[in-house]
Order: C-alpha cells, then sequence, then structure tokens
C-alpha cells in the first residue's frame, strides 16, 4: 500500500511591512555591517543582498514571538526595519580596505524587486 504523496501549496505574503527605513551611503553601508561582523567574534565574510540598483540589509522580528507567527500565517510579514544603499552595479563581492562584503543578486524574488523600487524611490544619496 503506497502513501498519497502531501498536497504542496506556495502561499506567497500578502503583505510586508517595514516599520524603519534606514539609508546609508554604500561605503558606510558596509563598514557597518564589517564592524558588527567583527564586533560579533565572525570569522565569514559578511553579505548584503543586492536587487535592482540597491543594496539592503533586513532585520526581522524575533521569530519566536507568537503575534510575529500569526501574522505570518495569515500573510503578513513584519520587517523591524531594513538598511539600505544605492549601488546600481551589481558586484559577487566588494573588497574594501576594512574587508570583504559579498553581494547576493536577489532579483529572482519578486518582493524584493518591489522592495529595490520602493527604497530607490526614497534614497537621497543617489550614486
Amino acid at each position: 500500500m503506497s502513501a498519497e504523496p502531501a498536497e504542496i501549496v506556495i502561499e506567497p505574503y500578502k503583505k510586508i511591512v517595514i516599520h524603519e527605513v534606514i539609508e546609508n551611503r554604500f561605503s558606510d553601508l558596509v563598514n557597518a555591517v564589517l564592524n558588527e561582523a567583527r564586533a560579533a567574534g565572525g570569522t565569514t565574510i559578511p553579505q548584503l543582498s543586492w536587487c535592482k540598483g540597491v543594496v539592503f540589509q533586513i532585520y526581522p522580528f524575533s521569530a519566536d514571538s507568537e503575534a510575529v507567527i500569526k501574522a505570518q500565517l495569515e500573510g503578513t510579514i513584519h520587517y523591524s526595519n531594513v538598511t539600505f544603499a544605492v549601488k546600481e552595479k551589481y558586484e559577487k563581492e566588494v573588497r574594501m580596505p576594512e574587508g570583504t562584503v559579498f553581494l547576493v543578486d536577489e532579483s529572482a524574488n519578486i518582493n524584493f524587486v518591489e522592495l529595490a523600487e520602493k527604497l530607490k524611490e526614497r534614497a537621497q544619496f543617489k550614486n
């Protein structure tokens, strides 16, 4: 007797709420990420997301929170904040005197494409 395969359902979020947006100049964002990695005693190369000319880092709320889990199951994801900088040209890695940061191309994620467009609209520090 063989078991029936499980039904697979892909159910994207309906809404993404960002509670704070922080813009930096690109070099300042890279330095901040490198400093955070060093302060945490990290030995790996830190990463930032890149999409449509914007580099960003998402800071979610605690995944252990019942309220956060409930909201996610209902289709809304909440981010505490998103830090970003304009960087038109994609590069796999950015080397600076302080260290190296990898950029991950997130262009295949439709939510990140929309996020990048919204962030770019508010950008004050253009390249």
